[in-house]
């Protein structure tokens, strides 16, 4: 029984369908469940319909990428043969819906999106799968015309060495990426010799075609440090040992994040057949602030943010660069920059083009409907006294409207008044309480979320001119929601700033850190000039 197509009226049974093969150890899966924990945040109900297809012909189990979201809210696991309607239809792989038995006969969907993140054709011209044909398949199951979404330049481009009739979305369905925990721009080198690293599959297409471009890649010498994440069973096949000066971790030995941080320059080459969709693995490199080393071809996708070179001109690269400091740190800067343009808020905007309207977390009555006011300051209380934010707010804000955001335990309802008794002038000061994680009754982690959604949402609504942050404490949900923006930030330090350095995590995300001194608490010093300061890379931070 053919699907009945499903119309733009009909009501969803969940926001967004995804559907692949679930076996898939990689980038894939990886990719996949990325978007479903942003998706998670923003409030986006997802389903997971798994497809068994030709690309995994063992009974592997459920890649362990999806396995960790499966406990997420929203998120719940479909059938492939239940009755669903979805909003958008996601398919990972074109491999898999070509290949597949399932007939998905109840899946309807107002909008499908074939995502491309395999190459369609690679450079010794196999094709993979056939364009054409997967996308005349599509429509058969769906009733649908499918949405060819590339993740690259170069994938994009193997789909139209196949063919040109066939829809492509104008712009790359990119992959996001989020930095767990902090990842701070790069000092210097790790040690007194370069450290090569790699992390891939382990799989022949992921390693250069001979032991010789293995080699000049990866040297064996004691003037470089050799660190493999993935195993190095293709490369002793071709060279016929495992060199010594190699340090070798299994694939999935070691969390990627971890590995990176001990890598000075991560050298991706691989087979000259191969054609790189996307790399995540490259991605996860340029996040970290590794400097990259990758065949020319991915100088389309990833610019000045990497090097580019064959094998053999991998060893002068790094020589290069190891012997200036200031140029290597500088490239390192630039690819941590590049890397943190794909931020999930990006999932969540292209989503937002396709009708799926993200209402995010739960937010307590009525308290984000503040009356816009023009070009209002924000002022944050984070573990402040009253006497310390009336401080800040006169000397920082002085005659200017200012929005109060104030945490407590028992928050009442807000207030607005004229702010002579802290220092404004005679301008209007809103008020705005929120809840601590002991007011709602909940865990750090789920207020954290609570409190980083809340507070993007007053930073879209009303669009401060500048942002102050007053308390020694600074909650890593209002650095993310700084991240996020673009808006200057101001760290009022809280009761003994005087005499203690800040925390250098904390004040890497202002563009100014005052002592309490410094607003006229215990002395009448002058504002300094504003500090320039590397900001961290923090989960959701974008670039503008």
């Amino acid at each position: 029984m053919a699907p009945v197509p499903a119309g733009p009226a009909d009501t969803p049974d969940v926001d967004v369908a995804i559907l692949s093969d679930f076996r898939l150890p990689g980038g894939t899966t990886s990719s996949i469940a990325e978007e479903v924990r942003a998706q998670s945040e923003a409030g986006i109900s997802t389903a997971l319909i798994h497809a068994a297809g030709s690309i995994t012909n063992y009974p592997n189990p459920w890649s362990t990428h999806i396995q960790r979201i499966l406990d997420l809210p929203g998120v719940r696991i479909a059938s492939a043969r239940a009755r669903l309607h979805a909003r958008v239809l996601i398919i990972r792989h074109p491999t898999v819906i070509y290949s597949t038995l399932s007939a998905f006969e109840g899946l309807t969907a107002d909008h499908v999106i074939i995502v491309v993140n395999h190459a369609a054709v690679d450079a010794a011209d196999t094709w993979h799968y056939p364009v054409e044909a997967t996308d005349a398949r599509i429509r058969r199951l769906f009733g649908v015309e499918p949405v060819w979404a590339p993740i690259g330049p170069v994938v994009r481009q193997t789909v139209l060495d196949q063919t040109t009739r066939v829809p492509l979305r104008e712009t790359d369905w990119v992959n996001i990426f989020r930095t767990t925990g902090e990842v701070r721009r790069r000092a210097g080198f790790i040690g007194d010799r370069p450290v090569i690293g790699r992390h891939s599959r382990p799989q022949p297409g992921k390693w250069p075609a001979t032991g010789k471009d293995i080699l000049q890649a990866y040297p064996d010498s004691p003037d470089y440090q050799v660190e493999i994440l993935g195993g190095a069973q293709v490369a002793e096949h071709k060279l016929g040992y495992v060199p010594s000066r190699w340090h070798v971790i299994e694939f999935g030995g070691e969390e990627p994040t971890h590995f990176l941080e001990r890598i000075d320059f991560w050298v991706y080459m691989h087979h000259p057949d191969l054609k790189e969709a996307f790399g995540r693995a490259a991605m996860e490199a340029l996040a970290a602030g590794c400097v990259a080393i990758m065949p020319p071809y991915l100088e389309e996708l990833f610019g000045d943010a990497a090097l580019y070179a064959s094998p053999r001109e991998v060893r002068g690269l790094v020589d290069e660069y190891r012997a200036d400091r200031e140029k290597f740190l500088a490239q390192s800067a630039r690819a941590q920059d590049f890397a943190l343009a794909f931020s999930p808020e990006m999932h969540i905007r292209r989503l937002e083009e396709l009708g799926v309207q993200a209402p995010g977390v739960a937010a307590p009555a009525d308290p984000y409907d503040l009356p816009a006011r023009p070009g209002p300051a924000l002022l944050i209380a984070a573990d402040a006294e009253t006497d310390l934010l009336d401080a800040a707010q006169a000397h920082l804000h002085q005659g200017r409207p200012v929005l109060r955001v104030e945490l407590t335990d028992t928050p009442g309802r807000r207030a607005t008044h004229a702010a002579g008794a802290a220092g404004g002038g005679g301008a209007g000061t809103s008020v705005l309480q929120l809840s601590t994680a002991a007011g709602l009754r909940t865990d750090e982690q789920t207020w954290q979320r609570h409190l980083q959604d809340g507070l993007r949402r007053l930073l879209r609504a009303h669009r401060p001119g500048e942002v102050t942050v007053v308390g020694e404490h600074v909650p890593d949900a209002v650095l993310r929601a700084l991240a996020w923006s673009d808006i200057p930030g101001i760290w009022v330090r809280g009761v003994g700033g005087d005499d203690v350095a800040p925390d250098p995590r904390t004040a890497s995300c202002f563009r100014r850190v005052l002592a309490p001194a410094e607003v006229g608490m215990s002395s009448a010093s002058a504002l300094p000039a504003a500090r320039d300061s590397q900001p961290i890379v923090t989960p959701g931070q974008e670039t503008r």
